[in-house]
């Protein structure tokens, strides 16, 4: 075909799916009927159609209700139906009630031509600019209602409160008791309900309701029973909880909602999906750990699920991963197939990777049999977690994914184990496990072939207990992230030629607190691919910036091309998102980059990893080459952490001085209040400058401060008594003060020879460089870094750190929080400065010089004014000068110089 007709083919949907994998799928039998196909864009379900006989009529509501039900328990907002002659679209989003009420759109086929504008609503190209959706919102038919997972885990919730409640008012039971009890008999529940809705047993728990026997609890234990003769798995293995008190309207509740929603949905477990399932359970696990009040940064993680990794995620993770195994295994080969996750909480990682081989399976042997898939859950999936209940999940969904025909199902208590992945001996209370007992066949024969996850993300500092036994682990370094540890033991674990990928926090490449796994990973293997979602939030209502790594453990070559994508709009969605990563990284979308980027393993010293395409490459090798100084840690000093510097809002409640107002200096204080203390002179002596970057900025540091801060360092909190006005005003605010030296001394006072002298100060984060030459006694926020080496010229050295080379290699090279830079001392210090002669430092300090004086008049200058505009015009002359002035010392050629001014351009 032509290019032009390929084109118009490529944005119709792909019915045979012969460029695209399961772009239209068929479905399975549901609910008592067929929803005959998929379409898929972005690999993520956009409507169902269910195609019905010519003498079907179309206007009973059951054929209706049965495609809405199914769409909803997809969560899938459009269902459509036709008979051929016409197609009916319904929205699943609105309660099902009637034809009328839930029909969007009704197409007869002699209206086609006449009406094809709204025939093209279920086009490809209509689903990528969300057509329909639009469409439906002008006529108020797109009703945003809640999704089958956020229902069913409001109802979990209320029924699990109910139960519990209703337990202990009737039984003698501590809270673990009830939470597990509680917790076993809703799991059992789910795999009965699926088990009736995959149509393997009658509806046997809405019979106890309609049996009208008293005392239900003890019918449904006595089906308990049933189903552990007949299924054998370890959830229906006797239990305490089968001997508790509970009362008949309770237990009716629950069974009752169990099958339908008190708006009209029907459950339909057997097309509820694994992770939506996995994400319920995720926000109970929270729920339990926040009201036990334990581990809250682990709560904080999976509070409303919003560390709960979407579908999307998992299916690129294990795509990218155990997908690339799968094409070299031999089928003789598949069991031999070891995939872990160290982390694997209800078990959505384990249950993408069961579903990858089995559907490699089927496609080597379409009849696949039962018993091959119990031996998929038996021999291939392997998971640890330290929560015990979370492992109990894990378990029920996988079960669920063999739940077909009553029959003795595999206990997985071998293969998903309770267990700290990160201690193999120790403290009992701890959880060591070990896998090189514990997995002992896995690990003789060379260890796991994929190792994929989402591990938890914890500083040592928002939860010390977490790192309890960590402390020896040799992976172990300060003001590290938990999850770079589960990193360098998942590459220990892996096999060689083994796949390894997370999702993450991406502060790893540049962190001080990582340095020692970047060493690891870039030593002991290869990164194939990289996803930087930048400010894109994965995670749902989650500020944490997040990555993807793909590696494959082998010996490294010492340079080599990693396929490296990054989402650069603010706007991007979950779907372009997902449509990205549904190529594989091959097809750039809006909101994206998308190239190959060079990795140098031999420089795996533990230096921040960058990901720069071969031109920027080759400018930052020159760069290096030509660099004769560098800042080392002593050059560089913090700027004070203060805490409570002034009132804020969340203060107020813990004070009850009547006086006291928001904004009233704590540390912290204007030059008006201090006037009015009546301090002695030694208080006075404690008192100093305090600047913020109104004062303090690029090529700007004006001396005219406001306030002043109280330098509250050891001397001071020791001799307190020495400072009677100044005590007496901290005393007022002692509720408050939370430093570690409360209430008497600021949190980090630092070491106050940064603060005098000359030196040069700069913002931390920022979109380009901001440092500035200093001469006078300047007391800064953490906000700031603060540079005093010696042996160069500090007005040269802010002129180099400020031109748009060294802005090219900290976009390039350095730390960055989003779009902005993230100037720290660890990319400080691996800058390649260059010291020039000193004529030539002379030379460029004058320019410094000039454009200092020129910042400071235009930042006292009315905005548009005829003297601002002829100001700045002057600084961007005097900035160009000095941007030649630097491109001139390290040689640069006028194509690399437009290379780097290109980028400067760019944000």
């Amino acid at each position: 075909p032509s290019s032009a007709a390929s084109d118009v083919y490529k944005r119709q949907w792909d019915m045979r799916n012969l460029t695209t994998d399961n772009e239209v799928t068929t479905e399975e039998n549901v609910s008592g009927g067929r929803v005959d196909l998929a379409f898929r864009f972005g690999n993520i379900p956009v409507f169902f159609l269910e195609a019905k006989a010519m003498k079907v009529d179309l206007d009973e509501w059951k054929w209706a209700e049965q495609a809405i039900n199914y769409s909803w328990n997809k969560n899938v907002t459009w269902a459509v139906l036709t008979d051929f002659e016409s197609i009916k679209i319904f929205n699943a989003e609105i309660p099902p009630k009637s034809v009328s009420q839930n029909l969007f759109i009704e197409l007869n086929c002699r209206d086609f031509i006449n009406r094809f504008d709204q025939l093209w609503l279920l086009s490809k190209e209509s689903f990528e600019q969300k057509l329909l959706d639009k469409e439906a919102q002008k006529w108020g038919k797109l009703t945003q209602r809640k999704q089958v997972g956020e229902k069913l885990f409001e109802d979990l919730m209320s029924w699990r409160i109910s139960l519990t409640k209703d337990f202990k008012k009737q039984n003698n039971l501590t809270d673990e008791e009830l939470d597990e009890g509680v917790q076993r008999i809703l799991d059992r529940l789910i795999f009965i309900r699926t088990a009736e809705d995959r149509k393997i047993e009658p509806n046997i728990l809405i019979g106890i309701l309609r049996s009208g026997k008293s005392d239900q609890y003890k019918q449904l234990v006595k089906v308990f029973r049933d189903f552990d003769d007949g299924f054998n798995s370890k959830l229906f293995a006797p239990h305490y909880c089968e001997e508790w008190k509970v009362s008949d309207k309770t237990i009716g509740e629950v069974i009752k909602g169990l099958y339908e929603t008190k708006d009209g949905y029907r459950y339909d477990f057997s097309v509820i999906s694994a992770d939506v399932l996995g994400g319920i359970y995720e926000q109970y696990l929270s729920f339990v750990q926040v009201r036990k009040g334990e581990d809250k940064t682990k709560s904080k993680r999976k509070s409303q699920g919003i560390y709960y990794t979407p579908k999307y995620i998992v299916e690129f993770i294990v795509n990218e991963t155990l997908g690339e195994v799968l094409k070299k295994t031999k089928p003789k080969e598949l069991a031999k197939i070891k995939v872990l996750d160290p982390a694997c909480g209800s078990g959505s990682f384990l249950n993408a990777a069961y579903d990858k081989i089995l559907d490699t399976l089927t496609k080597q042997n379409p009849q696949t049999s039962l018993f091959a898939k119990f031996d998929i859950l038996k021999e291939n999936i392997f998971g640890v977690d330290l929560d015990a209940q979370a492992v109990e999940i894990a378990q029920l969904n996988l079960l669920l994914k063999v739940l077909a025909q009553k029959t003795k199902l595999p206990t997985l208590q071998h293969n998903l184990r309770v267990g700290n992945s990160l201690i193999e001996k120790g403290n009992d209370n701890l959880k060591p496990f070990s896998f090189d007992s514990e997995f002992k066949e896995v690990i003789e024969q060379g260890g796991f072939d994929v190792i994929i996850g989402n591990p938890p993300y914890i500083k040592e500092d928002t939860n010390r207990l977490a790192f309890d036994g960590l402390h020896d682990n040799s992976y172990y370094q300060g003001k590290m992230d938990i999850w770079t540890l589960f990193a360098c033991r998942a590459i220990d674990l892996l096999k060689d030629g083994g796949y390894f990928s997370f999702i993450a926090p991406s502060s790893w490449l540049g962190s001080a607190g990582a340095s020692i796994f970047r060493e690891k990973i870039l030593s002991s293997g290869e990164i194939i691919k990289f996803v930087d979602f930048n400010d894109f939030r994965v995670f749902k209502d989650a500020s944490i910036q997040t990555m993807i790594f793909v590696f494959q453990k082998k010996k490294p070559r010492k340079s080599y091309k990693v396929q490296y994508a990054k989402i650069t709009g603010k706007n991007a969605t979950g779907e372009e998102v997902a449509t990205l990563l549904s190529t594989s990284l091959h097809k750039q979308i809006e909101n994206s980059v998308v190239y190959e980027a060079m990795i140098k393993s031999e420089n795996a010293d533990g230096k921040s990893i960058s990901f720069s395409d071969n031109t920027a490459s080759e400018i930052l090798d020159k760069l290096e080459k030509v660099s004769n100084f560098k800042l080392s840690k002593n050059d560089i000093g913090n700027g004070i952490d203060v805490l409570q510097d002034f009132v804020s809002e969340r203060h107020l409640p813990k004070l009850k001085d009547e006086m006291i107002k928001k904004g009233d200096g704590v540390f912290v204080l204007k030059n008006s209040i201090v006037a009015q203390m009546k301090l002695n002179e030694k208080e006075k002596e404690y008192l100093k400058p305090y600047y913020g970057t109104s004062q303090i900025n690029r090529y700007l540091s004006d001396k005219e401060s406001s306030y002043k801060i109280i330098y509250a360092d050891k001397y001071f909190r020791e001799h307190i008594n020495e400072f009677p006005n100044l005590k007496s005003h901290l005393d007022r605010f002692k509720k408050i003060l939370t430093s570690a030296f409360a209430p008497y001394g600021l949190h980090r006072p630092r070491e106050e020879k940064f603060f005098k002298g000359k030196a040069i100060f700069l913002l931390r984060k920022t979109m380009y460089p901001a440092f500035s030459h200093v001469e006078f006694p300047c007391y800064v926020t953490r906000a700031f870094l603060i540079l005093k080496p010696e042996k160069i010229n500090l007005k040269y050295l802010t002129a180099l750190l400020n031109s748009k080379l060294i802005y090219f290699w900290l976009k390039n090279k350095g730390k960055k929080q989003g779009e902005q830079l993230q100037i720290d001392k660890e990319p400080l210090m691996e800058i390649p400065l260059f010291k020039a002669e000193e004529h030539e430092q002379e030379k460029i300090a004058l320019m410094v010089d000039k454009i200092m004086t020129k910042t400071a008049e235009f930042n006292k200058t009315s905005q548009n004014t005829d003297k601002w505009h002829l100001l700045k015009t002057e600084i961007e002359k005097l900035n160009r000068e000095i941007d030649e002035a630097i491109y001139k010392l390290y040689g640069l050629s006028a194509e690399e110089r437009g290379i780097i001014e290109n980028e400067y351009g760019r944000k």
